[in-house]
């Protein structure tokens, strides 16, 4: 049928050139073979939507297929494009017709190796190339004391990870003198699979695609290029840390590869609670007791504060309850020169009345201070 090669790329028959190349792009790289290993589903898919491209892609072919359906068109020859220097990916499409697709002249505004070139980005050796790749960041809990992390401290502990081979300098294997052909491929570095009228061709897995065997692997790190070590690390925890901060130590996480730079160690806080504090971010918060006779007639009081004490003023009729702040005696801040504020909150101590004496003068308050403090109370019914 007409409209099977649309229907493949999941396009309709008035699609623009543009819009075909598009949905092509996506399905080939979610069917590509390299994506999808051993996976023959995905390679019969992927053939599929490589041949409906190689039509719809193709003004002149995609007329005639419009006109005629598939048994019209033509699928190699000498007209046929032969794109046996294109290597995209791990495959290559020898014997398979992409007329007019190697000069970028199609409808399709490209051809299939500008199409892999941006979806693999690999070197025409069908080599992956190894580009340097950072090492993993390490985490690391360590507990602090309630003042340890407000105050801030240099800590010594061990890690364990690991860092570039000194031998191989980190790649893994050392170059030989000698050149072994490689077996497998036969000094081609590739090896072709042929699928119906496409042959796949793919880097040598037992020679990386190079086609000789000319490194061994390093003793010393086993062929990783990294090896493990334990070491000794100072860190400065800065004042004004809570639960979860992460404080980052550069390079002293996993070694990178290729040449790539080292990780990051992260050093994550747990902080313990203290029996009076109450943190809240930057800001304190702590309840004193006061006296009947102090919220009443008021006074001053010393409270107790992270670096000391401080005096606040009690007015007098303080109420239970009632908030005080102490500016800039909170918590130091991460950011900036500033430290949040402590809020002493107050409570009334009623004492126990034992004596007669005390019994009567508070009768004879009572007596002078006549005040009902439900007196507002009022309860629907």
């Amino acid at each position: 049928m007409a409209d099977d090669y649309y229907k493949t790329l999941g396009v309709k028959k008035s699609a623009s050139s543009a819009e075909i190349k598009k949905a092509y792009r996506r399905l080939a790289r979610k069917f590509h073979p390299d994506f999808n290993p051993g996976d023959k589903n995905s390679e019969a898919r992927f053939k599929q939507i490589s041949e409906a491209y190689e039509v719809l892609g193709d003004e002149d072919k995609r007329k005639m297929y419009d006109m005629y359906g598939t048994t019209q068109i033509p699928t190699g020859g000498a007209g046929g494009f032969d794109p046996g220097g294109f290597d995209f990916g791990n495959v290559n499409f020898h014997g398979f017709d992409f007329s007019g697709a190697g000069g970028g002249s199609s409808a399709g505004g490209g051809s299939f190796g500008d199409i892999f070139s941006d979806l693999f980005n690999r070197s025409k050796t069908g080599r992956q190339s190894r580009k340097p790749m950072q090492g993993q960041d390490i985490q690391h809990t360590v507990s602090l004391t309630f003042y340890e992390a407000i105050r801030g401290l240099t800590m010594n502990f061990k890690v364990d990870r690991s860092k570039p081979c000194g031998t191989c300098d980190g790649k893994g294997s050392i170059k030989t003198s000698n050149k072994t052909t490689c077996g497998n491929c036969g000094g081609a570095g590739k090896t072709k699979i042929r699928q119906g009228n496409m042959v796949f061709e793919s880097s040598c897995k037992a020679c990386g695609g190079r086609g000789v065997f000319d490194s061994r692997q390093c003793n010393d790190c086993g062929g990783k290029g990294r090896i493990p070590i334990t070491e000794k690390i100072k860190v400065s925890i800065p004042p004004g840390v809570n639960n979860g901060t992460r404080v980052r130590v550069p390079n002293k996480g996993e070694a990178g590869l290729y040449g790539g730079r080292e990780g990051d160690l992260f050093i994550i806080t747990k902080v313990g609670d203290h029996d009076f504090f109450e943190r809240r971010g930057e800001n304190l918060y702590c309840t004193v007791p006061v006296t009947f006779v102090e919220a009443a007639l008021g006074a001053k009081i010393e409270v107790p504060t992270i670096d000391g004490s401080a005096t606040i003023k009690i007015p007098p009729g303080t109420k239970n309850g009632q908030k005080f702040r102490i500016r800039e005696k909170g918590v130091p801040a991460l950011r900036g020169n500033l430290s949040g504020d402590q809020f002493v909150e107050v409570t009334i101590h009623v004492p126990r009345i034992q004596d007669e004496d005390s019994k009567e003068l508070l009768r004879r308050f009572a007596a002078l201070n006549s005040e009902n403090p439900r007196e507002d109370l009022h309860i629907s019914r």
